[in-house]
């Protein structure tokens, strides 16, 4: 039992051994800007005492002196969403229990944020992104440089948050990915080109646009719905340009250039290739990824290796196969397990190996393997070199081909992969909060967080995909991300408002995070139902 603090059975001797097993480089709340310090005080770590896996600096905090105590962001919103933020008591240790020479608080943590034992999986956000009107300099979670890093001892309480190496793998290629985009949007002017789109008619409305004479892809594009009473009121130029690359999209993906279910390749539509519609697939997509649109995000790994690394360096699988007899010929021929069974496949389908030139002498079972391997490459590639060349020269509008062929792991995270399914993590991340004060003297933030994990975990009327559309006018984040990036601005409005024009969300600061969660609930939901309708 610490003293003074009736209940709680820590023995701190063991606590501090324990901690010292284990060492980390935690990353702390940092300002990315630099702060007047006149004292080494002010940089010392102070952890959180709800979860104690993050720290602040003095500088950086709301905390007055290091007497104070104080929790991150996340625990913060856990105690919020409890109502017993101002419930707590707290207990201060006796000089001999401090065990880092500083005065600290202990308190009881909330009942909703529990000491967690080992190896259990935490499931609070980071901290959000503040930007404060005093110094204009965003404080954020971020990591200190190497020479600045502060290591900390780690308890196996805290350990374990199981991320996937492969979802953290394609997250920093999508952020890759995405400065190269922006570097190559410098290209685009301020001069502007209006498409005039039919919604009911994608293809033919863009085709005739992008074919027009005025048409340039470093021209600011502008987007006008011909069938304007579909539109919301409420959408800005950037909001219909994205819902237009949206659909265009969405098109490409279920039409004849392309074959396959999920992954596809490039089809064989000779019409298509009469009129030259591969390049201007090619072009609509480099220019959809440069101007703030979806990346496709069906492309298959053949087709993207052939774009990037030539057809003749790249080797096709079964999976390519989308036409079901040639797939049906290709099992026969690979699965026989016989000499007599092999001919006989063989013979079955001779007319078509032979208009192939797939045709060989078969000797034995082992022949099979070389024929299949032949038959793959006919079909995936060599029967669509003529389309596969005319979509290469499409892509290398705006450069996109080259930065492909230069950063390939990058480009297939967006190519291959439909976007990062949104989470709570993702939305926070997104948005940096403005406040004209300390954030901590705004419960809004708190209540923002809180009512995310809601969200994510279905205790709402409305998805995430249903904010970013309130804010964005988008259902996802496009590879390039999006601009003016998302801010979040607390007023003293009685319920939120959605500026797709600036990508701002206006939120009401309440009493409650239960009148917080309703005025969001009815907000969200009746505004989109209105626009749907």
């Amino acid at each position: 039992m610490v003293d003074g603090v009736p209940g709680i059975g820590v023995n701190v001797a063991v606590v501090a051994a324990t901690w010292a097993q284990v060492t980390i480089l935690l990353p702390v709340r940092v300002c990315a800007a630099p702060c007047a310090l006149k004292r080494l005080r002010k940089w010392e770590i102070k952890r959180c005492q709800c979860c104690g896996s993050r720290g602040t600096h003095l500088a950086c905090s709301s905390i007055k002196s290091w007497e104070e105590n104080w929790e991150c962001m996340e625990c913060r919103s856990i105690i919020a969403k409890s109502g017993n933020y101002s419930k707590r008591k707290k207990h201060s240790l006796t000089t001999s229990e401090k065990t880092d020479g500083t005065t600290c608080l202990l308190e009881e943590p909330s009942p909703k944020c529990p000491r967690q034992s080992p190896g259990s999986q935490r499931n609070c956000l980071q901290s959000p992104k503040i930007m404060c009107q005093n110094n204009l300099s965003p404080c954020s979670h971020l990591e200190l440089p190497a020479s600045n890093r502060v290591t900390m001892s780690l308890s196996p309480l805290m350990s374990n948050r199981n991320w996937s190496q492969r979802k953290k793998y394609l997250r920093n290629q999508r952020m890759e990915a995405s400065n190269i985009l922006k570097e190559l949007k410098l290209q685009v002017n301020t001069k502007t080109t209006r498409l005039n789109i039919n919604a009911d008619n994608i293809w033919n409305s863009t085709l005739k646009g992008f074919r027009q004479r005025n048409f340039s892809p470093t021209n600011t594009i502008e987007i006008k719905f011909t069938n304007c009473k579909n539109r919301s009121k409420r959408d800005t130029f950037a909001a219909s340009k994205r819902h237009f690359f949206q659909l265009l999209m969405h098109h490409l993906q279920n039409s004849s250039l392309f074959e396959g279910s999920s992954a596809k390749n490039l089809s064989l539509d000779f019409q298509a290739v009469k009129e030259n519609l591969y390049f201007e697939a090619g072009k609509m997509i480099a220019v959809s990824l440069v101007h703030g649109g979806p990346s496709p995000g069906f492309f298959s790994k053949t087709l993207f290796n052939c774009l990037v690394y030539g057809p003749e360096n790249v080797k096709p699988a079964l999976e390519d196969v989308a036409d079901v007899d040639v797939a049906q010929t290709i099992q026969m021929i690979k699965y026989a397990n016989s000499l007599p069974s092999l001919q006989s496949a063989i013979h079955n389908s001779y007319e078509f190996l032979a208009a192939a030139g797939c045709l060989r002498p078969v000797t034995a079972l082992c022949d099979k393997n070389m024929l299949v391997n032949d038959i793959l490459i006919h079909h995936v590639i060599k029967r669509i070199m003529s389309p596969l060349e005319s979509f290469r020269q499409g892509l290398k509008t705006l450069g996109v081909l080259e930065k492909m062929q230069m950063h390939p792991d990058a480009f297939s995270s967006i190519l291959c992969h439909k976007p990062e399914r949104l989470s709570a993590e993702t939305i926070c991340d997104l948005f940096t909060i403005h406040c004209s004060s300390d954030v901590n003297e705004v419960e809004g933030a708190d209540f923002w967080m809180g009512y995310l994990q809601d969200v994510e975990s279905g205790e709402s009327v409305v998805t995430l995909e249903d904010i970013l559309l309130f804010v964005t006018g988008s259902f996802s984040i496009p590879p390039i991300g999006f601009d003016p990036e998302p801010t979040i601005k607390f007023l003293h409005i009685s319920y939120p408002v959605g500026n797709r024009l600036l990508n701002c969300l206006e939120l009401p600061i309440t009493k409650t995070y239960e009148q917080f969660k309703n005025k969001m609930e009815v907000t969200i939901r009746n505004t989109l139902r209105v626009e749907r309708e």
